[in-house]
């Protein structure tokens, strides 16, 4: 028999202790002293990372505790902020930005390891999120979590395939929520950024109730969030297109372009560049929208009898999103007109470049919807003097989201409009610029088109396990779980008709699906004590997936399976260490829209070295000549795709010196095969040497026309680095300072070949520190530094450096008397923006960076 370890007062001071940011990132520890061990009652628990219940929250598996209290005192004030200033989100995760179409511009992903936000498993108390639609329901928006519901966030920084199932490929996120609350509690936070906007309003509330029979919790939260410019944040006259509304000719006979110019001077936010008319889209483009969002969650926990408990979650989000972007290119088409038109001032055929900017800003409000329903039966029995405990589930979740694309253009309307010669670009009647403005502006409205993308997701899951002590006796103790899970998903993407036709500059479309997946899965886990405190644990799970859906030219179907094991074994040379070592596999299927989307398009910018640099145009052409120059590119999804592979590798130590200090040491290795990847437009035309390529259109001159891209299992990555984090405590007379740190290294971070760690937008190194001081009962203090190492040496040359990054971040927090507490803070306080082109519009990277500025916050919470 060996006893078995409790949990520590350094584990229960991460989960539990409120008012001090001391376990931000700390290792868990284990120290406790021996008549601490003796009384304290031994309780089994489920942590994340192992589905089977023991009293020892180290696993096999590393996990990072981040307690609402940590959060509070840290300076993030979302959820999605936590996760995106964790070192593990190696590279920078994605925030929504206006001008990215189907809701994107809405959403906010994680991506741990720099893995790709599909590869990150997501969970709310332990059960899936819903995905996002406009990656086939592969990502989830870290946005729509309320931060008034978490208690703590915990993040496997593991593979765990064999755990949790698909996905689960760089780790797990599991956001655990408030399940046990008594009385009513009110909150107000506001934030107000450096830059103009972006000031941020919220309201939350919870109430709950707890006796003998079990719990109910009860939370609401309101929030609303200004838009910000991005002349707010880089300045106005920053990066110009050569689609103006000053209208731009190409004679393709002498490759020579004509324009107004005294209308370019005369237009807002044109500029002259001397071989063609541009205009400043930066100054009237939002970075990020104006946001509104409402969230309820209910949480019931009830003893139906001594060995039986119902529980259940209901929960339900709403958000609306307006943002904004540059006035409509009408690009998706080529627009021509003949040389015996009327409103040809020019002799030639040729072809025209224009933006209708007559009918306003291109403004989108996205609007989602979720609900959640779970419902629940725990319990236990005893079978041959072992207690087994059990679970049976159902979950049910709906996702709406739609997005409508306002002042979009038709561009057969505008084409008709052009060979009808009644729109004048040139203003060959001579109008003055008002009047030319207002003649062009009535006409272009016969091609405003409003674009609308939905997407709906209807999923449910059914799930159940038993859990037990199989086998004890001198020697060792097994103890294992059995499960099974059934889900089923329908998931339908769509755009309005004239989008999917191609026909619609402005938007995206075309990329629909119509689709249904489901998902069978058994797994089982065992954990193995042996003398010495050695555990060896081993999990393995089957996936088997069976997919339909229509491409547009037929119904297709798809099979997917896989069996993934994990092995890992723990060992305790002293009750104060732990050594762990754990190796695992991991498959990712093929989204609904990786495999059925019909065709779909959009801009994307790339550098035509064929063009340029081969036909020796760079130095002619310089507008067109440019890593900015956007092109049309088609995307369809691919039925013929297999599922992602990887395998993955932790090693590590946890070592609690003393009762006050504690660190962790951990290394990973993720070897992650057949990616799917949309091939890269830079990829196509980089191996385009001579201008055949059959996935690029080119005109008579060798210019980009238009590519076809789309999905395919293109790449392989490789990855390793190191993670360290420590905690250190010192109570004194007058209070107890502490000091904590999240570091992570990255050795090497290879794809195809290439080598990118610690090149731009690849930092190999990241941290945090936080030093805090409480004197246990009114005020707490904490200053944390988020740091990003220096990246860009060579691969990309004609970007700048980027230095090192310090963002500071000071919080105080008072207890004013016993219902009601103040917090204030300011956030990146010395005002730090790393840019890599100052000439470049959004030229700096706010997956890592914070383009904000100094930003203060105010926060006050009155429980009853």
């Amino acid at each position: 028999m060996f006893k078995n370890k409790r949990l520590s007062l350094a584990v229960k001071r991460s989960m539990l202790l409120a008012g001090t940011a001391s376990m931000l990132t700390t290792p868990l520890a284990f120290a406790q002293s021996a008549d601490e061990e003796e009384a304290a009652p031994i309780e089994k628990i489920e942590v994340t990372g192992s589905r089977i219940k023991r009293t020892d929250l180290e696993s096999v598996s590393p996990v990072t505790v981040i307690t609402a209290e940590s959060i509070e005192l840290s300076g993030d004030t979302s959820v999605a902020e936590v996760l995106r200033n964790s070192s593990i989100n190696t590279f920078g995760s994605y925030r929504g930005q206006s001008g990215y179409g189907s809701g994107a511009s809405a959403s906010s992903e994680v991506n741990l390891r720099g893995l790709g936000s599909g590869a990150t498993l997501v969970l709310l108390d332990g059960r899936r999120l819903p995905g996002l639609g406009y990656d086939g329901g592969s990502s989830s928006d870290m946005s729509m979590i309320p931060m008034s519901i978490v208690e703590r966030i915990e993040i496997l920084r593991d593979g765990a395939s064999a755990i949790y199932g698909s996905d689960a490929v760089a780790g797990v996120i599991n956001i655990i929520t408030k399940k046990s609350f008594d009385g009513v509690e009110l909150g107000y936070t506001f934030e107000d950024p450096g830059v103009d906007g972006g000031d941020s309003n919220r309201y939350n509330f919870a109430a709950g109730l707890t006796n003998d029979k079990g719990s109910i919790v009860f939370v609401a939260e309101h929030e609303n969030t200004q838009e910000v410019t991005d002349a707010a944040v880089v300045g106005e006259d920053v990066g110009y297109s050569t689609y103006s509304p000053v209208a731009n000719f190409y004679d393709s006979d002498t490759d020579s372009y004509y324009y107004n110019s005294d209308l370019c001077e005369d237009i807002d936010d044109t500029v002259d560049t001397g071989d063609r008319c541009g205009y400043y889209y930066g100054n009237s483009t939002w970075l990020y929208g104006a946001t509104e969002k409402n969230s309820i969650m209910t949480k019931i926990q009830y003893t139906l009898a001594d060995n039986l408990e119902f529980i259940s979650r209901f929960s339900a989000t709403q958000t609306t999103t307006d943002s904004r972007y540059a006035a409509t290119p009408v690009s998706t088409s080529t627009l021509t007109i003949d040389a015996d038109n009327a409103m040809n001032p020019y002799g030639t055929d040729g072809t025209v470049y224009f933006r209708t900017t007559s009918l306003g800003n291109r403004d989108a409000t996205t609007e989602k919807t979720n609900f959640e329903i779970v419902a629940g039966l725990e319990g236990y029995f005893t079978l041959a003097d072992s207690d087994w405990d059990w679970q049976l589930y159902y979950q049910r979740t709906t996702s709406k989201e739609e997005v409508f694309n306002y002042n979009l253009v038709n561009d057969t309307v505008v084409q008709d409009l052009i060979d009808s010669e009644e729109l004048d670009l040139f203003n060959v009647q001579g109008l003055s610029t008002e009047d030319w403005i207002e003649y062009n502006s009535d006409l272009l409205e016969e091609a405003e088109h409003t674009g609308i993308y939905q997407s709906d997701q209807l999923r449910d899951i059914i799930d159940g396990n038993i859990s037990g002590q199989v086998f004890q006796n001198n020697f060792m103790t097994v103890s294992a779980v059995f499960g099974a899970e059934y889900s089923n998903l329908d998931f339908t993407q769509m755009s309005d008709p004239e989008s999917a036709l191609g026909i619609i500059s402005g938007g995206s479309g075309g990329d629909d699906v119509y689709a249904t997946r489901e998902r069978q899965s058994y797994y089982t886990e065992w954990a193995i004590e042996l003398p010495a405190d050695v555990e060896v644990s081993a999990a393995l799970r089957y996936d088997g997936y069976d997919l339909e859906g229509d491409t547009g030219e037929e119904i297709s179907t798809s099979h997917f399976s896989d069996t993934v094991p994990k092995l890992g074994v723990t060992w305790r040379p002293t009750d104060d260490m732990l050594l762990r070592v754990s190796w695992g596999e991991a498959f990712r299927a093929p989204t609904m829209s990786e495999l059925f989307s019909t065709i779909s398009y959009s801009f994307e910018s790339a550098y035509d070295t064929y063009y340029c640099d081969t036909l020796g145009n760079a130095s002619a052409d310089t507008s067109y000549c440019s890593t900015t120059q956007q092109h049309l590119t088609y995307y369809g999804g691919n039925p013929d795709l297999k599922p992602e592979n990887s395998t993955s590798l932790t090693l590590g130590v946890v070592y609690d010196v003393t009762d006050n200090f504690s660190f962790e040491v951990s290394y990973y290795q993720y070897d992650y095969e057949n990616k799917i990847e949309s091939i890269d437009v830079d990829d196509l035309i980089d191996l385009d040497t001579d201008g055949s390529s059959s996935n690029i259109e080119r005109d008579d001159d060798g210019k980009i026309v238009s590519i076809t891209s789309g999905y395919t299992n293109y790449s392989e990555v490789t990855t390793s680095g190191l993670d360290v984090s420590a905690d250190y405590r010192l109570p004194t007379s007058i209070g107890e300072f502490g000091a904590s740190l999240e570091f992570s290294h990255v050795f090497s971070y290879e794809e195809e070949g290439t080598e990118y760690a610690g090149e731009l937008f690849y930092p190999d190194n990241r941290g945090n520190i936080t030093l805090d001081w409480t004197d246990g009962d009114k005020w707490s203090v904490a200053w944390r530094t988020l740091f990003i190492g220096a990246n860009g040496d060579t691969m990309y040359s004609y970007y700048d450096y980027a230095d090192d990054y310090f963002n500071h971040n000071i919080t105080v927090s008072y207890q004013v008397n016993d219902n009601i507490r103040v917090t204030g803070g300011i956030s990146n306080l010395t005002d730090e923006m790393i840019t890599y082109d100052d000439t470049y519009f959004r030229g700096y990277d706010d997956t890592l960076y914070d383009p904000l500025g100094r930003t203060m916050s105010f926060k006050v919470q009155a429980s009853f």
